[in-house]
């Protein structure tokens, strides 16, 4: 059943034109976010707090390779910042969205400022539906961000513009526990 879930919730990600990759474990997550990460030449991640990531030792292995997180305050947010780092909480599969669930230590801001925004999600948070989430987790859904593709816009052309209101590129890095 998960892995069905998972093919449809990747499915209708992509519709919304997300970017994805799908490891076999938390580890080959980290190398897959390093190797992203290169290829974007980022050495800096507006982030979450290390306990939020889902993915243990990440915190360890981007410092060992010099990348820097930096934790969200509105008042010193670098207009220079290009990438958000967060994990998602739940993903949807019949909508292909995700949601993210404010906390302490969870500002939205790594979602929302950056032009490239990766997630992290365990492949065990993929969820049927926005009901299924529910009720697996009643509280969190009231007060999640849902997050279904880049942010775009269009023009009185119908002229799509990503990046308007939010991050223009997406990337998802998918992962058995």
């Amino acid at each position: 059943m998960t892995q069905s879930r998972t093919e449809t919730f990747i499915r209708n990600w992509e519709q919304w034109g997300g970017t994805w990759e799908l490891r076999e474990n938390p580890v080959a997550a980290r190398l897959a976010l390093l190797c992203y990460l290169r290829e974007q030449k980022r050495s800096e991640l507006l982030a979450w707090r290390a306990d939020d990531l889902a993915a243990p030792g990440l915190v360890e292995a981007l410092s060992d390779a010099g990348v820097i997180l930096l934790h969200p305050h509105r008042r010193n947010l670098s207009p220079d910042l290009a990438m958000g780092l967060t994990a998602a909480d739940a993903a949807l599969a019949a909508s292909g969205s995700l949601a993210l669930v404010p906390a302490p230590g969870r500002s939205w801001l790594p979602a929302l400022i950056p032009i490239h925004h990766v997630i992290l999600l365990p492949t065990s948070r993929i969820h049927q539906d926005l009901r299924a989430w529910r009720r697996a987790r009643p509280h969190d859904a009231a007060r999640a961000l849902i997050i279904s593709g880049p942010s775009f816009s269009d023009d009185i052309e119908l002229h799509k513009h990503y990046g308007m209101f939010g991050p223009r590129h997406i990337h998802l890095i998918l992962f058995d526990e």
